[in-house]
C-alpha cells in the first residue's frame, strides 16, 4: 500500500454562552465527525475535535460549527492533514 496525504483532523475552540452549553453539546452530539474533548461550564468553551477526508470537507464541516444555534465562535486551533493508505485506511491505525 502507497500512502498519500488525504485526510484532515483539527482542533478547535468553540465558546458558548454557559446557559446554552447542553444544547450546543446535543447538537455536536449528532455530528459524526465531531469528538468534544473538553467543556468549561464558567466561561462556555467547548474543545472539539473533528474529522474529514478533504480540505473542502473540513472547511464546510467549520462552516457548520459556526452555525450551530447560540456558538458565538468557533476558532481553529490546530489543523493537521493526515496520512491515509490508497485504499482509505487511516496510516496511524496500522500495526
Amino acid at each position: 500500500m502507497t500512502a498519500d496525504v488525504s485526510g484532515s483532523v483539527s482542533g478547535l475552540c468553540l465558546m458558548v454562552r454557559p446557559e446554552h452549553l447542553e444544547d450546543v453539546e446535543a447538537s455536536l452530539r449528532d455530528l459524526d465527525w465531531v469528538e468534544i474533548h473538553a467543556r468549561d461550564e464558567v466561561t462556555g468553551r467547548l474543545i472539539v475535535v473533528q474529522e474529514h477526508r478533504t480540505i473542502e470537507e473540513h472547511q464546510r464541516g467549520l462552516r457548520r460549527l459556526q452555525e450551530i444555534p447560540h456558538v458565538l465562535t468557533a476558532d481553529l486551533v490546530v489543523h493537521h492533514n493526515l496520512p491515509l493508505f490508497d485504499d482509505g485506511t487511516d496510516n496511524r491505525r496500522s500495526g
